[in-house]
Order: structure tokens, then sequence, then C-alpha cells
């Protein structure tokens, strides 16, 4: 029994480091290659918004929806 609780001790020793380094990795290097990486998401083009373009928008300006 002793033998068994020895490895296990012995195992733990060896894997807390290994686990803790790739926990800290995915925290910092996951995330931010993430953000990095994730596409910018599109907006649509509304007909509510295709109105202002119009007579009232000057040199490509667009008019305030207010």
């Amino acid at each position: 029994m002793t033998l068994l609780d020895d490895a296990a001790k012995g195992l733990g020793a060896a894997l807390l480091p290994l686990v803790t380094g790739l926990l800290l990795e995915e925290l910092t290097f996951g995330g931010l290659v993430r953000l990095l990486i994730a596409p910018w998401p599109k907006t649509k083009r509304t007909p509510q918004r295709n109105h202002l373009e119009g007579k009232h928008a000057t040199n490509g300006e667009r008019k305030c929806s207010h």
C-alpha cells in the first residue's frame, strides 16, 4: 500500500508543473490567439440605413438618424 501511495505522490509531483504550465498557457496565449485571429463581425446593410444615403447626404457622408 505504501508503494501505491509513493507512486501517486511521485506522479502528482511530476504532473503538477506540467498541468500548471498548460493552464497558464491556455489562459494567456490561447485567449490572445483567439482574439487576434477571430474574424471581425460584418454589418448588414439594412434598407432603413440605405434611405439616408440618398439626396440628403453630401460628399459621401451619412446623415444622423436622430
